[in-house]
């Protein structure tokens, strides 16, 4: 059985590229467009499969009976991701989303999450998912349904197992609503908009801090774009500089995906017995190589990012981080 269990949602992901986000009443030319497996759920899984092996990683997730769901569960098991915990659900398409992405590699994203919103506490509850949950050492749930994800963490908790929490959409719930669950997770993280939503701050550090200190120095992630990532736990903060993609001749593309790449990452690395800010920064590594490509599962394998951050210049910049 897998030692890590992923859930969330899978879509596929028609992908436009243009040169500039339009904005209301705007007509703007595409360039290019493809169409590719997405899904935070589903890039999660393969991000973390791509760092730790085949049959290292499950996933748990809701499909519709449709070709796009026979289409997504070949791809997911050619990446080497257990697809045992994946259900179908009768008389629902299966998820899709329509996502623009600008020259600087920005994007807007339109979800028409179907099946994936059929995910119940019940499922959870179904042999499959818990007989995964008991044989994983590390959980990470990242957008499924608030239900879903609060009997994940639940089970996560009285099990023993590492629990990893990425609220992503959820985060618009509140932090009254999604505080109740978060006893149960080893680890949240956030990108910097969330964390700020969260903790009603206006600073994605600051937010970051702010949450650790309301939930008892509880270890939050918060993921700062460009400039790299903040680490909160304890009291303590430790920040964590992005990778340079100029100083290797390298470009954005898209960002589409970064911060699933960022979260399975992480996962594996931890999983793999690495610390806390080396499993981070790690991930973020990993992260920076997902934005120079379109496709949004374009997460890289271990020996590359391992390739990176054998690097000087990354051990120079690794070098740099400490705990305040």
């Amino acid at each position: 059985m897998p030692e890590m269990l992923v859930c969330g949602v899978v879509n596929w992901d028609v992908t436009l590229f243009a040169e500039n986000l339009p904005r209301p009443g705007e007509e703007v030319r595409v360039g290019r467009v493809i169409a590719v497996p997405g899904g935070k759920g589903g890039n999660t899984a393969v991000a973390a499969a791509r760092i730790l092996g085949p049959a290292k990683v499950g996933l748990a997730a809701m499909l519709g009976c449709d070709e796009i769901a026979d289409r997504q569960i070949k791809v997911l098991e050619n990446e080497g991701v257990d697809t045992s915990c994946i259900m179908k659900q009768e008389g629902v398409a299966s998820g899709q989303a329509y996502v623009i992405v600008d020259s600087a590699g920005e994007d807007m994203i339109l979800t028409h999450h179907a099946a994936n919103k059929m995910m119940t506490a019940k499922h959870v509850a179904s042999e499959p998912v818990m007989s995964a949950i008991k044989q994983s050492s590390m959980m990470v749930i990242i957008d499924p349904p608030l239900e879903v994800a609060a009997a994940l963490a639940e089970q996560g908790r009285r099990q023993g197992k590492t629990v990893i929490w990425s609220p992503a959409l959820l985060s618009r719930h509140g932090f009254s609503v999604l505080s109740r669950h978060m006893d149960n997770v080893d680890y949240l993280i956030l990108n910097e908009h969330e964390a700020m939503m969260l903790a009603g701050a206006d600073d994605g550090q600051d937010a970051c801090a702010e949450l650790s200190r309301r939930l008892g120095g509880k270890k939050v992630v918060t993921t700062l774009g460009k400039t790299g990532c903040v680490f909160c736990w304890d009291g303590k903060k430790a920040l964590v500089p992005a990778m340079d993609l100029a100083l290797f001749g390298l470009k954005t593309i898209s960002t589409v995906g970064a911060g699933d790449t960022f979260v399975g990452a992480f996962a594996a690395f931890r999983l793999l017995g690495l610390d806390d800010i080396d499993s981070i920064f790690m991930a973020s590594i990993a992260a920076a190589l997902k934005t120079t490509r379109a496709e949004t599962r374009a997460s890289p394998a271990y020996e590359e990012i391992k390739r990176y951050a054998d690097d000087e210049r990354m051990v120079l910049l690794r070098s740099k981080i400490t705990v305040t």
